[in-house]
């Protein structure tokens, strides 16, 4: 009886059904050499699945009912016709073991070299006691989070999982170069140290809430618009920055020279765009780079006739053309530019399998197909990956030369205080979104979305309700009771899934004549806000 409730302990259900797997005696280790991720295990008719680090077993999951596992998924999803759509797989074989000859013993050789050349060296990782307290925490609040962090503005989120949230936090720890990795506490004593992480994970949810999650998407929507002519016309070309920004242009520090190269013959299409514009428009199409010919310009999606209109129609910075305008925003924070992109494949991606040993997304060059975030068969941790670069690189990194003002200090000032202060969040919000904790003194801010002006009070509200509902802060204890519900802090809305294409295209008509210089220009968000909140207030 004691060892059968040991087994059961490690059992987690995906489902409300009760449906029995058999376990699978003959392969101890599904998990194939040095990988991270979540596996099929052999011979359970794709309904238990591992989750593997660094080549070993660290979790076990079983799919109940018509589901299986989709290694697209990265966890469960349903089968329409039963289990018709399972593959066999075989066991993984050690790469000291050979699968079709037992072990022999030979005579030591007389040459000591090896006949071909050895693998790249991949760093031991070295996960500190803090780290595997912090995935504990994290892991016990998981239908919190599920709850109440995972929920886009149509219901439970599709794009960002539990799954790969804790993919994605065990790379940025165990992967990435030691000061670039996500904060998640110190070992100063037994909650003390553990309290920082978990407030720092906090403030990062309450980002990506009102980031990609609420838009469940993992690309950036086009959104910043001229209004023109009464109407409101969206350019194309926002592809290649919105709001000010310039996303072809922007580069790293000079001490990390690592941004990807310009490549205007890089032709690349986002898989998400937004299929809920608004009732009765298509919305403008999803963003896309190609090569520019000399004529032929990316024009503007005109709302009033919705149709896309082919002229020199510039967006805010007066770019007409989307010749190498490949780095549009994607990801939990919508993380965009070209030394986003560069860093990511310099620390986990080829470039790091080529240069430096770090097997991780060996496969994947992000610099030569940044949408890779998005359409990978592991993007399900990589859009909550890129989002940890940004945060580990642009948030707990920030120190502003001015003030002095240090995310990292204040931080555990926040935390020191009883966690009572909202000036902390409000400035985490604005480096976010603006690049600078505080407007009034910064010289240089991005350019900003007025949607975000509004769901500044979300996050504050947002963060609170992470802080006290899901992670139990300042106590940091186990809750008692698990929440069946929580409600977030926007209205819902009717959700329709996601499709990699739109399903219709707006009719084009050809006009020549380039946009002249509009001083009016606003955001949907002068409508958005007010319709938002009548619906909440009708909800509540």
């Amino acid at each position: 009886m004691l060892l059968l409730l040991s087994w059961c302990s490690l059992v987690v259900v995906n489902s409300q059904d009760t449906n029995t797997v058999e376990v699978n005696f003959e392969c101890p280790n599904p998990c194939p050499w040095r990988f991270t991720g979540f596996i099929l295990i052999p011979n359970t008719s794709c309904k238990s699945y591992a989750q593997c680090r660094n080549g070993n077993p660290i979790g076990e999951f079983q799919c109940f009912g018509n589901y299986i596992f989709a290694e697209s998924k990265g966890g469960c999803d349903f089968a329409s016709d039963g289990e018709s759509e399972c593959q066999p797989v075989p066991c993984p074989v050690p790469p000291t073991q050979s699968p079709t000859e037992s072990p022999t013993i030979s005579e030591a050789p007389t040459n000591t070299q090896s006949p071909t050349a050895p693998e790249p060296p991949r760093p031991t990782p070295f996960p500190t006691p803090v780290f595997f307290s912090f995935l504990s925490f994290v892991e016990s609040r998981r239908q919190s989070i599920e709850a109440a962090v995972l929920q886009s503005a149509g219901g439970p989120s599709t794009a960002y999982t539990m799954e790969g949230l804790m993919s994605a936090l065990d790379i940025v720890v165990n992967q990435f170069p030691s000061d670039k990795t996500f904060y998640v506490g110190e070992s100063n004593g037994e909650f003390a140290g553990l309290r920082y992480g978990v407030a720092n994970f906090a403030a990062f949810l309450s980002q990506a809430m009102s980031e990609g999650i609420r838009m469940d998407s993992c690309d950036e929507f086009n959104t910043d618009y001229i209004f023109q002519d009464n109407t409101e016309k969206f350019p194309l070309s926002n592809a290649c920055g919105q709001y000010k920004r310039a996303y072809d242009l922007e580069i790293c520090k000079s001490t990390e020279p690592f941004e990807c190269p310009i490549d205007r013959n890089m032709e690349v299409t986002a898989v998400d765009y937004n299929q809920n514009f608004m009732p009765g428009k298509t919305g403008p199409p999803a963003f896309s780079c190609k090569p520019y010919d000399g004529s032929s310009f990316s024009g503007f999606y005109d709302l009033f006739d919705d149709v896309i209109v082919e002229s020199a129609y510039s967006n805010s910075l007066g770019r007409t053309n989307v010749a190498g305008c490949c780095w549009w925003k994607r990801g939990a924070l919508m993380t965009g530019g070209r030394c986003a992109f560069g860093k990511l494949n310099k620390y986990v991606g080829k470039e790091a399998a080529d240069s430096r040993g770090i097997y991780v997304y060996p496969d994947i060059d992000f610099c030569s197909n940044p949408e890779a975030v998005c359409d990978h068969i592991r993007t399900h941790e990589l859009r909550w990956l890129i989002g940890f670069l940004d945060w580990s690189g642009r948030v707990e990194t920030y120190v502003d030369a001015i003030t002095g003002w240090s995310y990292m200090d204040e931080l555990k000032k926040f935390v020191d205080s009883g966690m009572v202060d909202d000036a902390f969040i409000t400035a985490v919000t604005n480096i976010v979104t603006k690049n600078c904790h505080n407007v009034d003194i910064c010289a240089d801010t991005w350019g900003e979305d007025p949607d975000k002006d509004y769901f500044e009070l979300n996050r504050r509200v947002d963060f609170r309700n992470i802080m006290t509902n899901v992670l139990n802060l300042p106590e940091t204890a186990p809750p008692t009771v698990t929440p069946k519900s929580i409600v977030p802090t926007f209205a819902p809305t009717v959700y329709i899934p996601p499709t990699p294409q739109p399903t219709s295209i707006p009719k084009t008509v050809v006009v020549l004549s380039p946009n002249s210089t509009s001083k009016c220009k606003y955001n949907m968000a002068v409508l958005a806000p007010m319709v938002v909140l009548a619906t909440w207030c009708v909800w509540l």
